[in-house]
């Protein structure tokens, strides 16, 4: 078959996948007494829907048995909110894709709970017969995230804190588990462990990029654009890129020192150093360091065997680096 139609293949059999794992987690949602009232708010504020797509994408062969996959893709998901409902009750987070996170509107103690059974109807969905082959793989995602928001918090309002901390940190963070995504799709699909093992490292640096861009934008967008506070990072104290790299310039390390050791921000603090970002180039560099990783996900997919998704899987990379929220 030419290129094209093979990639109108995919797109066409695509749409009914995502569809099927939508249906799954709206499915969750329906649960009894309050959890369910939580765990719909939740679902239906909507996302990207990225690693589902990842799981989906890179279980795609000629005879792929598409149940098992499904199952990983929706429980990708639900990790993924249920670490978004904890985060926001660490940051304080008011708002979450332009509504009300759950901690705002019903306390801490019920998100908690809300995170906690996100997390176990993932590993439900994870322990079945067809599917545990991805649950260590998932499951070592959960742990890296829980040690990435640990080091985090260790962190704060730190000015020490370098590149390699950094990167270090968001892997955990965030690429592990869109690394574990990829892994496991390949891995459920039955793919040869080389291939597995290609497409967690193609995983790892689109997570990177991805988080790399995630933290640019919280400089240099506004509130209605990423449906929450912008510069809310540099307020609660965690260093991201641009401003490490800013800690770098002789002329205003001393300012953002000061700006740290009061362990609270001022919009003018805010203001200071996203226009600094800008004048000392910190911004356009970090956009170099997510171009960078982005590039090493792209010749993950050139060292494997040419199919129909590797397009898409390409595409991706720059959807992650030119989106604006």
């Amino acid at each position: 078959m030419e290129s094209a139609v093979l990639d109108q293949t995919v797109e066409i059999n695509l749409l009914p996948l995502l569809g099927r794992v939508e249906q799954r987690l709206h499915e969750v949602a329906v649960a009894p007494n309050k959890i369910g009232e939580l765990v719909s708010h939740t679902i239906k504020a909507g996302g990207k829907r990225l690693r589902p797509l990842l799981v989906l994408l890179s279980a795609w062969r000629d005879d792929t048995n598409w149940e098992p996959v499904i199952d990983v893709a929706t429980a990708a998901e639900l990790l993924h909110t249920a670490s978004l409902i904890h985060d926001d009750i660490i940051d304080r987070a008011e708002s979450r894709r332009g509504l009300p996170t759950i901690s705002k509107l019903y306390g801490n103690h019920t998100a908690v709970m809300a995170g906690d059974y996100l997390f176990a109807r993932a590993i439900t969905l994870l322990s079945k017969n067809n599917t545990s082959r991805a649950l260590p793989l998932l499951a070592e995602s959960i742990q890296s995230m829980c040690e990435g928001i640990i080091e985090e918090a260790a962190s704060l309002f730190d000015y020490r804190v370098n590149e390699e901390d950094y990167l270090s940190r968001i892997y955990k963070k965030t690429a592990s588990l869109v690394a574990a995504c990829c892994g496991s799709g390949a891995l459920v699909s039955g793919a040869p462990q080389e291939e597995v093992a290609t497409m967690m490292d193609y995983g790892r640096y689109l997570g990177l990029s991805y988080q790399i861009v995630d933290d640019i934008l919280d400089f240099i967008s506004d509130d209605e654009t990423l449906g929450k506070p912008a510069g809310s990072d540099l307020s609660q104290g965690i260093l991201t890129l641009p401003v490490i790299y800013l800690l770098e310039h002789p002329h205003c390390r001393g300012r953002i020192k000061e700006i740290l050791a009061k362990h609270s921000c001022t919009t003018a603090d805010i203001d200071y150093v996203r226009n600094a970002a800008y004048q000392n180039a910190a911004i356009s560099r970090a956009y170099c360091k997510a171009r960078a990783f982005q590039e090493k996900a792209r010749k993950c997919l050139h060292s494997l065997a040419l199919t129909p998704v590797h397009k898409f899987l390409d595409n991706i990379t720059y959807m992650v680096i030119n989106r604006n929220h």
